[in-house]
């Protein structure tokens, strides 16, 4: 396996380009210090940033949108842009011993031009020259890997995973065992060695999907393991496996695997944002960006439980990787490059256990319409009175539930003569038996 090697990648955001205002603005109200692990770093580009590899403790690239490619030879002290010769979205590269590379860019059809399709363009030389190296007309491939500088793979729309042994000249189409699973799109692999690793996918709304390969990819055995897409995994060893998924809808999920994909437990984390990505700076420390809510999330406890935090300068973020437990990167919109500076410093839950062990959750659905439900637990008897208020503070529900048993409960809220738009949902818990109140608020958003 190659040293320090990025296989946690992000994917081309699948949200459309233009979301709406409070699509965009919808993210979770956070309380605590989120952004002080993560400095930003200036990059020559303001284009955005979807994919980001090094391949040793100095070199690394990110690409984006309108043929971005920008690359460090320092560590990510300082960055260049390299020509790649397209002015399409590059939506994943794969790096072999600083040299070597291939990167996959994608034309989407406009106004009149109905042809669409996806270039593969190549370097010998670690980038100071790209070139093109062929094309693939009505196909999206949105995730190439190469374990060597002859061995290689790509993926994509209809679940189709290519296979090259001589450095792309030419690509065999992999089996893969379950003709059922045959039209699910692959967003991106992850290798344990260069025999063994994973690719992952699926639909929105529909399935998240995990295909397994023990041969270096000319046999692909795939398992439904989510009901939304799979972006990120992460490998413990080969027989503990994580993986994020994430849809505009539902927020983020998490699938994981005990025995090297013989079976998958699904986690609905109830978080908002689409988890593109996932990276682990320590056996129990991990990171996941989260897409178009402009916030990531992070785990201490090898993702049992996440907190959602909001990006420093509320950045979209698309992709994370870690070079050691030191130093790493995630990559955002315009031109966002983040710089890991030490550890979590006062990370607290946003949707898990709150002082005292009072727990509220993120609505669901979310967004919803009419109705969403909202859970809450009480770690011992209390007070609870709870409220609903637009964006201007006016009230526009209540809901006095008085006192409450220790437990989980939940509310039903309708919102059937409310207008589309943002409401935050505030609750208030005591005073306990010492004598202590807490409170907590999360954003909600209903669109007609």
């Amino acid at each position: 396996m190659k040293t320090s090697r990025s296989l946690h990648r992000s994917t081309r955001s699948l949200v459309p380009r233009v979301l709406p205002a409070l699509l965009v603005l919808f993210s979770l109200i956070i309380i605590g210090a989120g952004g002080d692990d993560w400095v930003r770093v200036d990059v020559p580009t303001t284009r955005d940033l979807r994919r980001v590899e090094f391949n040793d403790s100095l070199r690394g690239w990110a690409v984006g949108d309108s043929g971005t490619i920008i690359m460090t030879s320092d560590g990510g002290e300082t960055w260049i842009n390299q020509n790649s010769g397209t002015g399409l979205d590059i939506v994943d590269i794969s790096m072999v011993d600083g040299q070597y590379g291939w990167a996959l860019a994608q034309e989407y059809p406009v106004d009149t031009i109905l042809t669409y399709g996806t270039d593969l363009i190549r370097t010998t030389n670690g980038g100071q020259s790209w070139f093109f190296d062929r094309r693939f007309d009505s196909f999206y491939y949105f995730a190439v890997e190469f374990t060597d500088s002859v061995n290689g793979l790509l993926a994509g729309s209809e679940g189709r995973i290519l296979w090259t042994t001589n450095a792309g000249s030419s690509w065999a189409l992999a089996a893969i065992d379950s003709p059922e699973f045959a039209r699910w799109t692959i967003y991106r692999f992850h290798f344990y060695d260069s025999l063994y690793g994973i690719a992952m996918g699926g639909h929105f709304d529909v399935t998240g999907l995990v295909w397994k390969t023990t041969d270096g990819g000319r046999y692909w055995d795939p398992q439904r393991v989510a009901g939304e897409p799979i972006f990120g995994g992460h490998f413990w060893d080969s027989t503990n496996i994580l993986c994020v998924s994430g849809d505009i809808d539902v927020g983020s999920g998490m699938v994981r695997t005990s025995n090297a994909c013989g079976n998958w437990l699904y986690t609905y984390l109830g978080i908002w944002g689409q988890a593109t990505s996932v990276a682990f700076r320590t056996p129990t420390e991990g990171w996941s960006t989260l897409g178009f809510a402009s916030t990531y999330m992070v785990t201490t406890d090898s993702g049992h439980t996440w907190t959602s935090m909001f990006t420093p300068d509320s950045s979209q973020v698309f992709d994370v990787v870690f070079l050691d437990s030191t130093t790493g990167f995630i990559v955002g919109n315009y031109g966002t490059v983040f710089r890991y500076t030490g550890p979590p410093t006062s990370v607290q839950q946003n949707d898990w256990t709150q002082p005292g062990g009072f727990v509220l959750r993120q609505n669901y659905p979310n967004p919803f319409n009419p109705t969403t439900t909202i859970q809450y637990t009480l770690a011992e008897q209390s007070a609870v009175e709870i409220s609903v208020v637009d964006l201007a503070g006016r009230e526009v529900a209540r809901y006095d539930r008085g006192i409450q048993t220790p437990g989980q409960h939940q509310i039903v809220f309708e919102a059937n003569t409310m207008a589309s738009g943002v409401y935050f949902c505030n609750i208030l818990i005591g005073p306990t038996r010492g004598g202590v109140s807490y409170s907590r608020s999360i954003k909600m958003l209903l669109l007609r």
